[in-house]
């Protein structure tokens, strides 16, 4: 409630003093998170350390207050051959927006006679993106891909 009631101050300048955080922020920073709620502190600064990627990728809740199903799935994503360009070919794939799909790690796995495959995780929302939305979305980049494997599926 109280962080609901602060919000439209924030709506023109970063901090309550203005352009720099002042005497004003610190006391209601403190008011919020409380004096002496040490935990509390280093699980704020914790997550907002946390990359706009990670944070995405984040549980959300839903309308009833249970939070939201989500997978992590791991990719392993053949190209046509030696000559295919793999930084292109992940380019291509990570530029492929679909909602409720967050991009994350990859590297590259050689497989055989120069030939290397990439290995790529992602974290989804159930409720919105299936497998035939992944494959559609990897297998569409035709240039590059010849194949895509589902390596692992783990409800989160």
């Amino acid at each position: 409630e109280k962080a609901t009631a602060m919000n439209p101050k924030f709506s023109s300048s970063p901090f309550l003093d203005g352009a720099a955080p002042g005497e004003a922020d610190r006391k209601a920073f403190i008011d919020l998170i409380g004096k002496d709620n040490i935990n509390l502190w280093r699980w704020v600064k914790h997550l907002v350390s946390y990359t706009a990627e990670e944070r995405a990728a984040l549980p959300t809740l839903q309308k009833d207050g249970k939070p939201e199903a989500r997978s992590i799935v791991i990719l392993d994503i053949n190209p046509w051959d030696a000559a295919t360009d793999l930084g292109a070919m992940e380019r291509a794939i990570r530029n492929t927006e679909i909602n409720g799909l967050h991009w994350g790690a990859s590297n590259l796995i050689p497989v055989a006679d120069g030939i290397s495959k990439l290995q790529i995780h992602l974290t989804i929302q159930d409720s919105l993106v299936s497998a035939d939305n992944i494959e559609e979305a990897v297998t569409g980049q035709e240039e590059y891909v010849q194949s895509m494997d589902i390596v692992a599926w783990n409800k989160v």
